[in-house]
């Protein structure tokens, strides 16, 4: 391993780690809240309610222009920390404030899409306080962003650890005590929103000051302009399955591909995002400097091990995990995990196959693969959820990004060659499915023992590796040198004791 491999891998640990906790506290939380929520919430509302936040991240693919994005690559334009600050203010001050203002005009159609989505208009309630909380979290989202690009991630870590206490608090006491249901949900949803903007921004525009460039606006805008066909048909990908399943079977079974489909994204709640979190921005920082293809091979080969290893291990749990944290009336939803599963650690591949779309501002390639998709992802849809139910959305969404990561790869590899390591990562495919069909269908009397044994068998999986060779001398020493730092630590702590 080289120095700068080395390097670049200790400085996504660090960050990542820390961005990790926040998002493993939040699903952990998550977790414990599942048999609250279920126990409060009946499937059918709780695909009302998926149904509801679908709409919304639709909406804010269209309204966001993709700012966020914008300012994460505008901002690494210069060198000079005052004109990267003029970059913040006008994210926030100029493109932020036109798009509050365009939110608002979207919430005029409040009824119109409760109508339209959820066959009443008694829902616009419901859409008008989740408008309000798009418009709020869409700023505080730019100032999020500022501190992940400027590798502040404690400040990040403790903005999501105090989001989540008020978001936790609040569910709780609006579901048990006060029995609102969902509208309790979107109620404290609201409430965070709000506290995140007084508590925060101030403390980002002392630091940014107020300087808008409207030559800056404009480019941000022309940057986020081309993502939108491409973000909205990358969202029909992810979302309108639940749309045909509620036509075709029942809101009902909305509700339960819905919890089924979020234990699937575990994998990027666990790996990706606190990954991509720190890397995102690192990878265009350092894109085209010294000996970065080398670097983004083998971490990209490091990433893939991370999502396999956790997302086999979400796999073969499924079951186990459902029996014990959902109400009974939603055990079924665990069999569509391991299928949903495989699609998004495919799907994370995406983000390190594009960033030479990125890096040279062609976001037009973007359009192409996600319209593409989008088209593949309507018509599968419409072929294999009436027959198959929701075994057909599964199926969708897993061709569906294959394809993508596949087109992405296509169109960012004739910009700028991708080395990929195919027959390391093929390896760790290939023992993970072993393992998926050798241990998946263990089964107990005790839910509990059977959980607790799964996790043993999983835990062999990167000792495996490592006697089977997977793993280069270098990598092995490396490894070894972790393992012995960490021990010497915990000798020490016990000394201390």
């Amino acid at each position: 391993m080289s120095e700068s491999v080395r390097q670049e891998t200790n400085l996504i640990l660090k960050h990542s780690s820390v961005y990790g906790i926040a998002t493993i506290l939040s699903r952990v939380i998550g977790f414990l809240m599942i048999p609250v929520y279920t126990a409060y919430i009946t499937p059918e509302e709780y695909g009302v309610m998926e149904l509801i936040h679908i709409t919304m991240s639709l909406i804010e693919t269209v309204v966001a222009l993709g700012v966020t994005a914008g300012l994460s690559r505008l901002y690494f334009d210069t060198e000079d920390q005052r004109e990267r600050n003029r970059v913040v203010s006008s994210a926030f001050f100029g493109l932020g404030a036109f798009l509050v203002l365009l939110i608002g005009g979207f919430m005029t159609l409040s009824g119109t899409l409760a109508t339209v989505v959820l066959d009443s208009i008694a829902y616009k309630r419901f859409f008008l306080i989740a408008f309000s909380s798009l418009a709020i979290n869409i700023l505080n989202n730019i100032f999020i962003t500022y501190y992940r690009i400027n590798k502040r991630s404690m400040t990040v870590l403790l903005i999501s650890v105090g989001q989540l206490t008020v978001n936790l608090s609040l569910n709780i006491f609006f579901l048990v005590v006060l029995k609102m249901s969902v509208w309790g949900i979107f109620v404290a949803t609201f409430i965070t929103a709000v506290l995140t903007f007084v508590i925060f921004t101030p403390v980002v525009i002392r630091k940014v000051g107020v300087s808008v460039s409207w030559a800056i606006t404009k480019e941000l805008v022309a940057f986020g302009l081309p993502l939108i066909p491409s973000n909205i048909a990358s969202y029909i990908v992810a979302a309108s399955d639940r749309y045909f399943i509620k036509e075709y079977v029942s809101i009902n079974d909305t509700g339960l591909y819905s919890l089924g489909y979020k234990f699937g994204t575990l994998v990027n709640a666990f790996v990706t995002q606190p990954f991509n979190q720190i890397w995102g921005p690192r990878r265009i920082e350092m894109f085209g400097k010294g000996n970065y293809e080398q670097i983004f091979t083998r971490i990209f080969t490091y990433f893939a091990l991370m999502l396999i290893f956790v997302g086999m291990t979400i796999s073969i749990l499924a079951r186990d995990i459902v029996h014990l944290m959902a109400d009974k009336a939603y055990w079924s939803a665990y069999a569509i995990i391991p299928l949903i599963t495989l699609a998004h650690v495919i799907f994370s591949f995406y983000y390190h196959f594009y960033v030479p779309i990125f890096y040279e501002k062609k976001t037009k390639y973007f359009a192409y693969i996600n319209v593409m998709n989008a088209i593949l992802n309507l018509s599968l849809n419409f072929v294999l959820i009436k027959p198959l139910g929701v075994w057909g959305a599964a199926l969708s969404t897993l061709v569906c990004y294959i394809f993508r990561s596949g087109s992405c790869f296509y169109f960012a590899n004739k910009l700028h060659k991708i080395n990929v390591e195919w027959r390391r990562i093929l390896t760790l495919f290939g023992i993970a499915l072993a393992y998926f069909m050798l241990f998946g269908h263990i089964e107990f009397h005790s839910t509990i023992l059977s959980a607790g044994l799964k996790v043993v068998i999983c835990s062999t999986y990167p000792v495996l590796l490592y006697f089977a060779g997977m793993f280069s001398s270098d990598e092995k020493e490396q490894i070894r040198d972790l393992i012995k730092t960490g021990w010497k630590k915990i000798t020490r702590r016990e000394s201390a004791n």
